[in-house]
């Protein structure tokens, strides 16, 4: 039950991210979302086009490959590059980093332009991230990916 419950928030978290990443790409300017005016001062960022890419490849590309990999649960290895995970599927690994992934993004997110207390979308986000890191950290859901 665990297991689905992750994978059901790595799709709601992805299909955020591409609705995010397509109205900042189509719209760098922001205006699209409301963006408000000089949000990106003191930032590097000249335009949302850089903050699209990365949201687009890591809240969605990422937990929807992780999702759809637990699901299918094929192949099985681990995930190369991280030693550190290799007992363990790649698609888990991959669904413990996009948690982590988000949790840094929104906190970059607010470093970066502020925490927004009109509009909760960065802390239901963060604590999303929290709750995906946390499922997946979980000994139920980590067992049924043990290679």
């Amino acid at each position: 039950m665990l297991r689905w419950l992750l994978i059901f928030l790595l799709v709601f978290n992805a299909l955020g991210a591409y609705y995010g990443s397509y109205m900042l790409l189509s719209d760098p300017s922001g205006e699209a979302i409301q963006m408000a005016d000089g949000i990106l001062e003191g930032s590097p960022f000249s335009s949302f086009l850089i903050p699209g890419i990365i949201l687009l490849l890591v809240n969605g590309l990422l937990p929807t490959i992780a999702a759809v990999g637990m699901i299918t649960r094929k192949p099985q290895k681990p995930l190369p590059g991280f030693p550190v995970l290799k007992q363990y599927h790649w698609a888990w690994s991959l669904a413990l980093i996009a948690g982590i992934g988000l949790m840094i993004w929104i906190g970059v997110q607010i470093a970066m332009l502020g925490y927004w207390k009109d509009y909760p979308i960065q802390a239901i986000y963060g604590t999303l991230g929290v709750v995906i890191t946390g499922l997946a950290l979980l000994p139920g859901v980590r067992k049924g990916y043990l290679l």
